[in-house]
């Protein structure tokens, strides 16, 4: 029956096109080759997405056949799976933008129906551009889809006790090298250490909202809070290997730190040698490096143990590919703790206000899912409705998979993140009543999240989710049908990192 129905839409695309004179259908006579397919396939590449600028090795495609044929177009991931561009047109646009250090040489496949209901189908190889595979550690510090990353002081390191992010600290104490720690200020208290710094003068870094984008071609520059820029330089990662394989200076602990960040002098957030006056390291000890954390600690040469350093806590939100997946796998399950009374799924008045937590009008525990059953698709419990369950984002395969608590696959799709900001609100609500209201989109495969339901939708399984919140430890979304209004109903959930 599908094929009957895909090769009526094309049959009805053939008889619409605007040249009726390429589009004879009349007999089976007028059946194509695949070499007739690909010979009637018109493509020109383009460098931007607006499809303004030609290029040779353009990552995005205006097509058209001739004669008319609606067709599909597809790429096969390194599994066979099908990752579908276009389908139902005879002419369009897709994209093609592999991630760093994949080929530059890529292959599509066009498929589409003849007269007599045959299939035919055909590939065609191109060139695009995909820029040059990043390190491990470049990756996590300047992030690989993006090329440049924001890093904020982290008052959430020590958020329990002073909110610290630049202090002093017995040096190589313990294996655990917090514990060393002997003092620390918050980012405003730092315009009470200005003693320390080369001008006594304050820049505009001693505040929480100021922070320092690191890019993917090696420069840094630091801004106050409100983006005006206070230094530039370079830096650079020497001895990375993913693991804690570097000594401490005085040898004392063998597996200390993960490597060297060197920069130009100044070039950090801060960047002073507490109780040094005025010295600016340019070697610092890298002590975390993840998708959301950079700590840093500053040894002189022959510091020995419990001798003073210096230490700096960093934290980044703005890389999303890094957020959801660490560029590795990362597991999400749902946040009980979001809420008091621990729902995790329910619904909203849409673009209620700024905080768009206001207009939730109801919500679901984990648990409770089971007696929600009639939103989904089949009625049936398939394990998601516990605490326990989860879904993993892998980046490698761009491939989101659900799990019950007991780690039984229950579904899986392909994902990727549209419209990011940076880690800025700059997407607006449906109705455009908000203008910075979302991070951006998460565009999956039908059904691949937990409990992927539209409520009261009929089994509706959304494909496009508004990004509310992605950090390192929280990931929330908000589904609204295209043309819901102001406090219109809509659904959300609420993941946190497992």
């Amino acid at each position: 029956m599908k094929k009957i129905l895909f090769f009526a839409v094309a049959v009805l695309g053939m008889l619409t096109a605007c040249n009726p004179s390429k589009d004879d259908i009349s007999s089976p006579g007028n059946n194509l080759t695949a070499d007739g397919l690909i010979d009637g396939l018109t493509i020109t590449q383009y460098s931007d997405e607006n499809y303004t600028i030609e290029a040779a090795d353009g990552n995005y495609f205006m097509f058209s056949t001739n004669p008319s044929r609606v067709v599909e177009i597809y790429q096969l991931d390194a599994d066979g799976a099908k990752n579908t561009l276009i389908a139902g047109a005879a002419a369009g646009k897709f994209k093609i933008v592999p991630k760093r250090g994949n080929p530059t040489e890529q292959t599509f496949y066009i498929k589409t129906l003849n007269y007599d209901g045959s299939e035919i189908s055909a590939s065609k190889t191109v060139n695009v551009y995909v820029p040059s595979e990043l390190s491990g550690d470049m990756r996590l510090l300047a992030s690989d889809a993006y090329g440049s990353k924001k890093w904020y002081w982290d008052t959430d390191f020590r958020a329990s006790s002073d909110g610290a992010v630049w202090g002093n600290v017995g040096y190589a104490a313990g294996d655990d090298w917090t514990s060393g720690i002997w003092w620390g200020t918050n980012p405003e208290g730092l315009t009470d250490q200005l003693q320390h710094s080369d001008t006594h003068i304050a820049t505009g870094e001693e505040s929480v909202n100021a922070y320092m984008e690191l890019f993917d071609d090696g420069n840094i520059i630091t801004y106050d809070a409100g983006g005006n820029q206070i230094r530039s330089g370079k830096y650079s990662v020497e001895g990375w290997t993913g693991e804690k394989s570097h000594a401490s200076i005085d040898g004392s602990i063998a597996n200390w730190s993960y490597g060297t960040l060197k920069t130009t002098e100044g070039a950090i957030l801060f960047p002073f040698k507490i109780n040094g006056n005025g010295t600016k390291p340019t070697d610092f000890e890298i002590i975390q490096l993840d998708a959301n954390h950079l700590k840093l600690i500053y040894a002189a040469e022959g510091t020995g143990g419990w001798g003073e350093a210096t230490w700096w806590a960093f934290k980044s939100a703005s890389d999303a590919e890094g957020n959801i997946s660490n560029y590795s796998t990362k597991s999400w399950t749902w946040d009980t703790e979001f809420r008091e009374d621990g729902a995790v799924w329910g619904n909203l008045g849409y673009a209620a206000g700024d905080d768009w937590s206001g207009g939730i009008w109801w919500g679901a525990k984990p648990e409770e899912l089971t007696g929600q059953l009639q939103h989904s698709d089949t009625g049936k419990e398939t394990g998601e409705e516990s605490a326990d369950a989860y879904m993993t984002f892998d980046w490698n395969a761009g491939v989101v998979k659900s799990y019950d608590a007991a780690g039984t696959e229950i579904r899986s799709g392909k994902f990727e993140i549209a419209n990011w900001g940076n880690g800025e609100k700059t997407q607006s609500s449906v109705d455009g009543s908000i203008t910075n209201w979302a991070y951006g989109t998460l565009i999956t495969d039908e059904g691949s999240i937990l409990f992927p339901f539209k409520i009261n939708g009929g089994g509706t399984k959304p494909t496009d989710f508004e990004i509310i919140q992605l950090d390192a430890n929280h990931l929330k979304l908000i589904y609204a049908a295209e043309g819901t209004g102001g406090w219109g109903e809509a659904t959300w959930w609420a993941f946190k990192a497992k």
